[in-house]
């Protein structure tokens, strides 16, 4: 792809020093902007392109970025959020990776989780086979989202905190005959958050997803996804889920080698 078809945003909610490394490391290549919720107008390090904002949660900031990447007609949009833990080279090989590669037919992109990374889905540990490899659904912490997709995901209003997102880009993606892809080549780390269930949140994705005419199908592919992926439940809900992971993945990659 060209740099031009790529609209870039980071989503910092208290991670400053972080985004500011992801926007210095992309902003060459890339339109790229911070979307900053709470942090409060201050003078902008990033030369005009940080956008703050109150506490609007996830989906106030991808909404914010969808906003931009439509008036820009950008056919790519690639978002991180400032947790995402990510090396420098691991930048630069996803930089060269957006650049030199197609990504005709791709709905969802996504680089692999290392085995020190929290992620739901277990398919989006890296398999270490060395290419993109498509798969049901990722998370959505980062992904590039090709702009039927990210359309899609609007009107946001009554899902503040963003649960329910990540399956919509990729139930649609998947409904398109688009591919939803995981690239084994490049790793990101994901520290583990607050993992409790909050009946708010899941109110307001269950609302969310049946304001779509494919509501209950969405539903269901949640469900399917879920039972698909119950082998990871026990090791990832637990504090300690770094040191089970060890004994899970080998086993995991050994029985999905190909």
């Amino acid at each position: 792809m060209k740099s031009s078809d790529i609209f870039v945003c980071i989503f910092n909610y208290h991670a400053a020093e972080n985004a500011e490394f992801l926007y210095r490391e992309l902003k060459p290549s890339f339109e790229c902007h911070i979307i900053d919720a709470d942090s409060g107008e201050r003078p902008d390090p990033c030369g005009g392109d940080t956008v703050y904002l109150p506490n609007v949660f996830y989906s106030g900031m991808m909404h914010h970025a969808i906003m931009m990447a439509k008036e820009g007609n950008y056919p790519y949009m690639f978002f991180i959020c400032s947790d995402v833990l990510i090396s420098r080279e691991a930048l630069e090989q996803i930089k060269h990776i957006l650049l030199s590669e197609s990504f005709d037919g791709v709905g969802v992109y996504c680089p692999s989780h290392a085995d020190d990374s929290y992620t739901w889905a277990a398919w989006s540990y890296s398999r270490h086979s060395g290419k993109r490899r498509e798969v049901a659904f990722v998370e959505g912490m980062l992904g590039l989202y090709s702009q039927r997709v990210f359309e899609q995901l609007e009107p946001l209003d009554i899902n503040p905190h963003g649960w329910g997102l990540d399956l919509v880009a990729c139930f649609y993606a998947r409904h398109w005959g688009l591919r939803c892809e995981v690239d084994d080549r490049v790793s990101i780390t994901h520290p583990k958050g607050d993992v409790r269930k909050n009946t708010l949140a899941r109110n307001e994705a269950r609302a969310y997803l049946m304001r779509y005419p494919e509501g209950w199908a969405i539903r269901r592919y949640w469900i399917i996804s879920s039972i698909r992926n119950a082998a990871i439940q026990l090791f990832i809900l637990p504090a300690s889920y770094r040191k089970w992971l060890k004994f899970f993945l080998p086993v995991y990659r050994f029985f999905h080698r190909h």
